[in-house]
């Protein structure tokens, strides 16, 4: 749950906006295209899209790219898919995809097969969605504007959400409380792409895992395009641990260096690639240095924009 007040401020901001649907009548039943990676997260997977299916006016259809899993994953879904529990288009892949890889393939395919759809989502399997929470968005949804559904933690702080550039490449990430603010960016836990803005914009294929839905938002921000922050949780999934991950001060310092060169971690070629196109020459040569100087000082590197 929410804080009370956070909650009461969230609806009064809801209200205060006009109901932007062209025709409820028509917009009643609405259907939106979810759009996600997986493997070998069989149960999460299986629950967040149950999850889903809580909502009795708006109704999920889906592309999902399988990354090869060996949990059967592929074969729960192609069960779903087969008996009609959902509407899946899946997408088999042969395990070097990653999150990045997986979103720009799945994305482009959509481009070519499913472009009917007034909204599409952008979300991580491992989210638990809140019973009835798209019913309750559903006529607030803009077709020019992005809406970012942030996600809570167990405690019920913030998890995901929205992102806001404060000083050159540091941020802040934003919550339900500040539904008002029209962020840079956000994670890709939770995102719901208009058609016009979702045909503009795709999933920059140079990444490897990681910093692709940095920067997909900031694409769509650069075309003027706005992006808010939904003023309720609409679902709690745990943020990542920086345990075992190259942020972890325990660690060697050879060893932090060579987790951040894994495709899980912040390779030089996939930061310096964000930086250079999104912030400039002179921030990509100078901030892609500074991680390894931090890791060789055993300084803090836990802080927004590594």
């Amino acid at each position: 749950g929410i804080p009370e007040k956070l909650y009461r401020t969230g609806i009064e901001h809801l209200n205060g906006r006009q109901n932007r649907l062209s025709g409820n009548e028509d917009e009643i039943n609405m259907k939106i295209l979810a759009i996600f990676t997986c493997f070998n997260r069989k149960e999460l997977t299986k629950r967040g899209m149950a999850t889903l299916s809580e909502n009795k006016d708006v109704t999920f259809d889906y592309v999902i790219l399988d990354d090869n899993s060996s949990d059967g994953t592929r074969e729960m879904l192609k069960q779903m898919r087969d008996d009609g529990t959902y509407q899946i288009d899946l997408i088999e892949g042969d395990g070097s995809n990653f999150w990045n890889g997986g979103m720009h393939k799945a994305i482009e395919h959509i481009k070519n097969t499913h472009m009917d759809y007034d909204y599409y989502m952008l979300m991580n399997d491992d989210t638990k969605f809140f019973p009835g929470i798209f019913d309750e968005m559903a006529p607030y949804l803009k077709k020019d504007e992005v809406t970012v559904g942030a996600i809570c933690g167990e405690n019920g702080g913030l998890s995901y959400g929205g992102i806001k550039y404060t000083k050159g490449i540091k941020y802040k990430k934003l919550g339900p409380d500040a539904p008002e603010v029209n962020c840079d960016t956000f994670n890709a836990n939770c995102a719901i792409i208009p058609r016009e803005i979702f045909e503009k914009v795709g999933i920059d294929p140079f990444y490897q895992h990681s910093i692709g839905d940095f920067d997909y938002g900031l694409q769509i921000s650069k075309l003027g395009y706005k992006i808010h922050i939904y003023p309720k949780f609409v679902g709690e999934c745990n943020d990542n641990t920086l345990q075992k991950t190259w942020q972890d001060e325990t660690l060697p310092r050879m060893e932090r260096i060579r987790l951040k060169e894994s495709r899980k971690g912040l390779p030089f070629r996939d930061w310096f690639h964000f930086l250079h196109k999104n912030f400039g020459l002179g921030t990509a040569i100078v901030r892609s240095i500074t991680p390894y100087i931090r890791i060789i000082l055993g300084t803090k590197t836990r802080y927004s924009g590594a």
